[in-house]
């Protein structure tokens, strides 16, 4: 798999119809930061827009080579920028520019890389930062982050890949499985709302690297078999570090729905700000 290197930018648009994608880079003292050119473009000359799931993903292709990916974590800011482009306009619309979206596409790997090419239903999608406290390293990792069934998928997502995503590709893998949580094994549920982020933080009783579709939260016989495989060595930690305040908010009611369909023990809840 590809590394991607991510980087922060600001999208302006002139009153004379130019985008300017701007690198927002740290000054080498720490002290603050400064904007840097990265291309400026005529609005006219954007050709192909593509968006993922959930509008959390958008490439954009230029006339003369050029091309950006975006990652907006966030369905709000994409709508914003497709507005910037004017690929989405209730006065204007970009004639000449297309928008296609690869959703179908996105899920269809998934069921096939993830799922062993079982057919599933993707409660919540949402790409975040990921820390583990049995992480060597303590970093903070971009995932995509999956609720299905009683599970949470945190997968890897090769988003080199994205603009030329086929389902019938073989020859490299777009998503691969991180981690795997059964959300009944979940005990605590910590929401974070803090300056510089949102976050939640889950203390669970065990995780895996593995994922079989066809377990249920109620086949205890299958449950036992993965306790075997799993060395916990100690309680794990989880923090999710969102983008979209929405977001937070849909998946701490989902999982607590969940949770509590599934699960004889309460799940504990609190707010930290």
């Amino acid at each position: 798999m590809t590394l991607l290197e991510i980087v922060q930018v600001v999208i302006l648009l002139s009153s004379e119809r130019k985008l300017y994608v701007l690198l927002v880079d740290v000054i080498s003292d720490g002290s603050g930061t400064v904007l840097k050119l990265l291309g400026c473009h005529r609005v006219e000359d954007v050709r192909e827009v593509l968006v993922g799931v959930g509008l959390q993903v958008v490439r954009v292709y230029i006339e003369r080579d050029a091309a950006y990916m975006f990652l907006t974590r966030s369905t709000e800011k994409s709508r914003k920028l497709l507005c910037i482009l004017q690929v989405v306009d209730s006065h204007e619309t970009c004639s000449k520019c297309s928008l296609r979206s690869l959703e179908q596409v996105q899920v269809e790997l998934f069921e096939k890389h993830i799922c062993g090419g079982s057919k599933i239903s993707i409660f919540q999608y949402s790409l975040v930062l990921f820390w583990r406290n049995n992480n060597e390293d303590e970093l903070w990792l971009s995932r995509s982050l999956f609720v299905i069934g009683g599970y949470l998928l945190v997968c890897i997502e090769d988003f080199m890949q994205f603009s030329a995503l086929s389902i019938d590709a073989s020859s490299s893998t777009y998503f691969s499985l991180d981690s795997c949580c059964p959300i009944t094994d979940v005990s605590e549920l910590v929401i974070e709302a803090r300056e510089g982020g949102q976050c939640i933080t889950l203390a669970l009783e065990r995780a895996t690297p593995e994922f079989c579709p066809s377990t249920t939260i109620t086949n205890k016989k299958q449950v036992g078999l993965d306790k075997e495989k799993t060395a916990t060595g100690g309680s794990l930690t989880w923090k999710l570090k969102w983008f979209s305040e929405e977001s937070l908010f849909k998946f701490v009611a989902l999982f607590k729905a969940v949770h509590a369909g599934a699960n004889m023990s309460p799940l504990l809840v609190r707010c930290i700000s």
